[in-house]
């Protein structure tokens, strides 16, 4: 019996990108951590940051991305109803 909104397969597995991209709040998750990875990266250029610190920032931005462009990825793998 399937419940919510998972995928039913013949062996009731649910695939792994689905799991980890699946969900509309890794979309908003995305965003988010990419533009506090720019502005934080701006901010601390401008500033007059150390590199670690503009490094950490620019890899949240990075990660966001990741996670961004994972969400479209697998919802245009999707099939429609």
């Amino acid at each position: 019996m399937r419940q919510g909104n998972t995928r039913g397969r013949g062996d009731g597995k649910v695939p792994a990108g689905y799991v980890l991209f699946g969900n509309h709040r890794t979309l908003i998750l995305g965003v988010l951590g990419t533009l506090a990875g720019v502005v934080g990266t701006v901010g601390g250029i401008s500033d007059g940051a150390r590199v670690v610190d503009i490094l950490g920032f620019a890899a949240i931005g990075a990660l966001g991305l990741a996670l961004a462009v994972g969400y479209v990825v697998v919802a245009s793998k999707r099939p429609r109803r």
